[in-house]
């Protein structure tokens, strides 16, 4: 049975997409989280043939191109040209759906006018063959940075969300708030933990994400949260933290497997999230 994780492309810093694909596949990850200056790199004619045979001969499949940023925080005409130009760029690499982030903003921004925003840019995506998935975001300073706004903004526009671990922590959502969820407005996880020390989390940086069992964020308590919703989806994992530079990408990928199933094996997921791989490290 087909294991539901994934692993984003920040987490190998070092690696490109053609070698991030295939590390990514020897350790054992089904799914593959691009992010797009990955796909800008490999986007001529024989680039992309070269990701389309990888992806087939390692039997990997597309997670959400990662992202669409900063939706809320640029002019509506920037924002659709930036929206034309990764939705074309998605579609020549037959990646189907692409993240959208919020990101910061100065004047107050309804729920409503929100809404309107991501419905235009549903209606470009949808014209490329793209589906387009809300995330969010708990910095303080982003847009909606609590999860019942972000779930507000999410319905409002018919998208369905990404939740971050880490953002869930930075935001200090209990796990009550997710358990109140429907897990069909779920439509991928991110994982990562982060070093915590002396800070106070809502003071952590991306810089700070590590593998699951590095820091000290609450994760078994957002994924038992998940699976008591019966989210069945993918995992995808993502961190930033600089030390993952130092590692070569096929050592990176291996350790984020292995840190990551043993963290899901320690929470008791459901045997189809967690399938020991066939093949070895290339």
């Amino acid at each position: 049975m087909r294991n539901q994780l994934g692993i984003n492309g920040a987490t190998l810093p070092t690696s490109d997409l053609l070698t991030g694909i295939h590390v990514a596949s020897a350790s054992g990850f089904s799914y593959y989280e691009p992010r797009t200056p990955q796909l800008v790199e490999f986007d001529s004619q024989q680039g992309r043939r070269d990701i389309q045979a990888a992806l087939a001969a390692e039997a990997l499949e597309w997670l959400p191109l990662n992202a669409l940023e900063n939706v809320f925080s640029v002019t509506p005409n920037e924002m659709d040209q930036a929206a034309h130009e990764v939705c074309a760029l998605a579609q020549r690499f037959g990646v189907l759906q692409i993240i959208v982030v919020p990101g910061a903003v100065v004047a107050p921004l309804s729920v409503s006018e929100a809404g309107d925003a991501l419905h235009r840019l549903r209606e470009i995506a949808e014209s490329y063959g793209i589906e387009l998935l809300y995330e969010f975001i708990g910095f303080p300073h982003h847009a909606f940075p609590s999860l019942s706004q972000a779930r507000q903004v999410a319905k409002a526009s018919g998208f369905a969300m990404v939740l971050d671990t880490f953002h869930l922590a930075v935001s200090q959502t209990a796990a009550l708030e997710i358990r109140n969820m429907n897990a069909r407005e779920i439509g991928l996880i991110h994982l990562s933990d982060a070093i915590v020390g002396d800070s106070s989390v809502v003071s952590i940086v991306d810089e700070d994400r590590v593998l699951p069992d590095e820091g000290g964020l609450p994760l078994s308590s957002f994924l038992r949260s998940f699976m008591d919703i019966g989210y069945a989806g993918p995992i995808s994992v993502e961190v930033f933290h600089p030390k993952y530079k130092l590692v070569g990408p096929g050592k990176g990928a291996l350790e984020a497997w292995k840190r990551t199933t043993a963290f899901l094996a320690s929470v008791e997921l459901p045997p189809n999230r967690i399938q020991e791989p066939e093949r070895g490290l290339l």
